[in-house]
């Protein structure tokens, strides 16, 4: 497996590309009980992606990966579709999971 640090560099690179500095997520730590964030981590081998609700339980399944690209691409989904779902609460009205800039 590659470098933790390159991986969580190339992460918060796109991050970056993509404004997405306001959303909640936790890279390579699975320990960390953010609520409300995409979690992306390293386990048995395997990348682990999921989200979590406002108590931290994982929120549907974790979605295991062998390959990096692949785990990148399905946290970045998660992330997307977590804008447009917040998106979508407030503009009907209803209150977003956290505040961000991406929805306010």
């Amino acid at each position: 497996m590659e470098n933790i640090n390159e991986l969580k560099a190339i992460i918060i690179s796109e991050i970056k590309k993509k404004q997405y500095e306001t959303l909640r997520y936790v890279l390579f730590n699975d320990k960390d009980n953010t609520p409300f964030a995409v979690h992306l981590f390293w386990l048995d081998g395997k990348f682990i992606v999921n989200s979590r609700d406002e108590r931290s339980y994982v929120v549907g399944k974790s979605f295991e990966f062998d390959n990096f690209e692949k785990a990148k691409e399905k946290f970045f989904r998660v992330l997307f579709l977590s804008v447009k779902r917040n998106r979508s609460d407030v503009a009907e009205g209803y209150e977003a999971d956290y505040p961000s800039s991406l929805w306010d």
